[in-house]
């Protein structure tokens, strides 16, 4: 499936799929990756874009201090799959 987008996003969601199952990076970290340091929030909105959530695991992205900021399925549904990869590593 591809997922149409910015050349920014698609080099977020990229990103977003070098994250190993089970582990998270802050927004801050992806944004440091992409060589743009001071686009955390922009990183943020490219998750938020992101619909195929499976294939580009934009769950495995957290605040600079670890918290489940949002996530356009809930935070709810990003613990339980966070949980759920931690568990089964």
């Amino acid at each position: 499936m591809k997922q149409e987008g910015t050349q920014f996003q698609k080099k977020v969601w990229q990103e977003l799929k070098q994250i190993p199952y089970g582990e998270t990076k802050t927004y801050g970290e992806i944004a440091k990756l992409i060589d743009k340091p001071r686009a955390a929030r922009a990183i943020g909105r490219a998750t938020h874009n992101n619909s195929i959530m499976i294939l580009i695991p934009c769950h495995r992205v957290v605040g600079a201090d670890g918290g489940l900021t949002g996530y356009a399925y809930g935070t709810k549904a990003k613990k339980f799959l966070l949980e759920l990869e931690r568990k089964n590593k």
